[in-house]
């Protein structure tokens, strides 16, 4: 694969010692069994490629262990895709199962607030025993949720902790600029899906070729169809990987601008929670008002966290698909 240097255009900035995405993840796949099984797949598929080579006694067996060889490649590529999606994911499950374990507890604190107001009103006989059984219920509802986020919490913990030793919030999390990453023309020349169908027709076109002098028309057609078939097929295939280049880039190009405007809500969230804080110090506004916009912000926190996961992970497919290093 080749190496690659991506361009950073923003970095989440984080409170004192922060740790390179791009480092973490490299210790954690030394860690990943599933990263070691793929680079044994790889390392074996590359010998065997290396001896049938050797062993090839015409085109065809070279053709043939080429094709062999694109096809355990492609199980690699499809294992390393997984691989580093489930180790980003342990990431950001991480990240956003905090900001939701918060979310819920400030929930249930303004639960627990409402249904001690509602008790005293319905000691009053300002309410009806109905509100007061609803703001029960609510409590209830809250404490549930609450319980649930914990044990998320604590499941994303023990997963993370697997393979990480460095605090998920001081990870530098980069919003890459996609843009020059890979090539139309890069990405053709490399997806293996264009280099599989290529040689398969080259296959079909060598049979036709090289058919016995004392072959049968039906053996003459029957293999002028087969190279028809696997043209077509070719073509097929190279429309199709044209198609989803562009689609991916349009999906990043998406991506991208929607993760500035999250960012800038989060950045906005922000500074509105810093003047309901003042307000409510001052005791102009109330501790549910300054909860409410607390919550707001956690929301914003965990849209941006979700959007920039898919955003990665698209990078990723896209890289790995056109025999790219995977970099932050």
């Amino acid at each position: 694969m080749k190496n690659l240097f991506v361009a950073l255009v923003l970095v989440v900035s984080v409170a004192g010692f922060s740790a390179s995405l791009n480092d973490v993840l490299q210790t954690a796949l030394a860690s990943s069994t599933d990263y070691q099984i793929a680079q044994i797949d790889l390392e074996t598929a590359t010998m065997d490629y290396e001896k049938a080579k050797l062993e090839a006694t015409n085109r065809k067996s070279e053709l043939s262990a080429e094709l062999s060889y694109y096809n355990n490649l492609q199980n690699y590529r499809s294992s390393l895709k997984s691989v580093y999606q489930d180790v980003l994911g342990r990431i950001f499950d991480l990240l956003i199962a905090e900001v939701s374990y918060e979310s819920a507890q400030i929930n249930f604190e303004n639960a627990q607030e409402d249904h001690r107001t509602n008790q005293e009103l319905f000691k009053k006989n300002l309410i009806s025993e109905n509100d007061l059984k609803d703001s029960e219920l609510t409590l209830e509802e809250a404490s549930n949720s609450l319980l649930s986020a914990k044990y998320d919490l604590d499941e994303a913990k023990k997963n993370y902790e697997e393979l990480f030793s460095v605090e998920a919030s001081k990870i530098e999390l980069p919003l890459v600029d996609f843009h020059g990453l890979v090539s139309e023309e890069e990405y053709l020349d490399n997806v293996l899906s264009v280099k599989i169908a290529e040689i398969n027709m080259k296959i079909a076109e060598y049979d036709l070729n090289n058919l016995s002098a004392a072959a049968s028309r039906y053996e003459r057609k029957t293999a002028e169809l087969a190279y028809q078939k696997a043209k077509m097929n070719y073509e097929k295939v190279l429309k199709e990987a044209k198609n989803t280049y562009r689609s991916t880039i349009n999906s990043l190009e998406v991506t991208l601008s929607n993760l500035k405007v999250l960012k800038e809500r989060v950045e906005l969230n922000e500074s509105i929670l810093k003047d309901y804080q003042d307000r409510y110090e001052k005791g102009l506004i109330s501790k549910k008002e300054l909860n409410t916009q607390k919550i707001n912000l956690l929301d914003a926190r965990k849209n941006y966290l979700n959007s920039l996961q898919n955003y990665y992970n698209t990078i990723i497919t896209l890289l790995i698909d056109a025999g790219k290093d995977v970099s932050f």
